[in-house]
C-alpha cells in the first residue's frame, strides 16, 4: 500500500500541552461551548479511506454490511468562535475517500490554559476497506478494518481485529494491539507496547523507551531497542533482536532460532527454543 503524506493538523497548543504532559481531553470534562458534529459518506466502490484528525479522542470501527462512512462527535471549545471553526471536511477522489477535521489554530501563549478546542469522534466504516490514519493527540481506538497505516503523535493506542497488515508510528503513549491477521510493524518513541496474537511477522525498527511484551506471533524482528524490558512468548518461527541498549530480555517458547546481535546492559534469559541460540558474549 502506498503511503500518503497527510496534512498535519496538530496546532501549536497541542505540542505545548504534549510537552507538559497535559492531555487534550482534560478540557472536555469542563466544556464551556459544545456542539454535535456529524458526517456521512457513501463508500460504494471505495478501496481506501484516509482519515486525518486533530485534538480529541478518536474511535474507528469497521462493521460488516456497512455501506458508508458515518462519523458522530462532540466538538468542545473555550469560546464560541473557536467552536464554530471545528468542522469536518470530506471528499472523494476515485476509489479513495478523504476525511479530515478542521481545527482552529491556538497561538496565544498567554492564554494557554484559557483557550482550547477538541473534537471527540466515533467513525464507523465498512470492514472491507483499508485505511490510512493520522491523529495528532488524544486516545485512539481502532478495530475490525481490512488493513491500516496509523501515525499518532500522542495518547494511548488500542487496536484489535485487523484483517491484514498493520503499520503503526507513534511518538508517545502506550500501545496495545491484539489479533492481527497479517504482518505488524511498529515504530515507537516512548510508552509500553503490548502485542498479542499476530499471525505474521512483528517488526520493530526502533523503540526508544518503554517495555515490549509480545505474546503469540509468527516471527519477531527487533532492529533497535534503546531501553525497557523485552518479553517474548510463543513464536512460531524466529526471534531476532539486532541491538538492545538496556533492559532485560526474556524469551520463551520459540519454534525457530533466537539471536541477539548486541546487548548493552541487562540479562538475557531464554527457554524452550527449538532452533539455534546465538547471543553476544556476556
Amino acid at each position: 500500500m502506498k503511503n500518503l503524506s497527510l496534512v498535519t493538523l496538530a496546532t501549536p497548543l497541542i505540542g505545548v500541552l504534549a510537552s507538559l504532559g497535559i492531555a487534550s481531553g482534560a478540557y472536555a470534562d469542563n466544556c464551556r461551548h459544545s456542539a454535535d458534529r456529524t458526517a456521512t459518506v457513501d463508500t460504494t466502490g471505495a478501496s481506501k479511506i484516509v482519515i486525518a484528525t486533530g485534538a480529541g479522542d478518536l474511535k474507528v470501527r469497521g462493521q460488516t454490511g456497512q455501506s458508508s462512512l458515518q462519523a458522530n462527535g462532540k466538538a468542545c471549545a473555550s469560546q464560541e468562535d473557536l467552536l464554530n471553526e471545528i468542522q469536518i471536511e470530506t471528499r472523494r477522489e476515485g476509489n479513495t475517500i478523504y476525511f479530515k477535521t478542521l481545527m482552529p489554530t491556538l497561538v496565544d501563549a498567554s492564554l494557554l490554559f484559557n483557550r482550547y478546542a477538541t473534537l471527540d469522534l466515533t467513525i464507523v466504516i465498512p470492514d472491507s476497506i483499508a485505511i490510512e490514519l493520522e491523529d495528532s493527540s488524544g486516545d485512539l481506538q481502532l478495530s475490525k478494518v481490512k488493513s491500516a497505516i496509523v501515525a499518532d503523535s500522542s495518547g494511548e493506542i488500542d487496536i484489535e481485529d485487523i484483517g491484514g497488515d498493520l503499520e503503526v508510528t507513534d511518538s508517545s503513549g502506550d500501545i496495545e494491539i491484539e489479533r492481527v491477521a497479517g504482518n505488524l510493524k511498529v515504530e515507537d518513541s516512548s510508552g509500553d507496547m503490548e502485542l498479542e496474537n499476530i499471525q505474521g511477522t512483528v517488526e520493530i525498527p526502533v523503540d526508544s523507551s518503554g517495555d515490549i511484551n509480545i505474546a503469540q506471533a509468527g516471527s519477531v524482528l527487533i532492529h533497535r531497542d534503546s531501553s525497557g524490558e523485552i518479553v517474548i512468548r510463543r513464536v512460531n518461527h524466529d526471534v531476532r533482536i539486532d541491538s538492545d541498549s538496556s533492559g532485560d530480555i526474556d524469551v520463551e517458547e520459540v519454534a525457530g532460532n533466537f539471536s541477539v546481535g548486541a546487548d548493552g546492559s541487562g540479562g538475557i534469559q531464554h527457554a524452550k527454543v527449538l532452533g539455534k541460540v546465538e547471543l553476544p558474549p556476556q
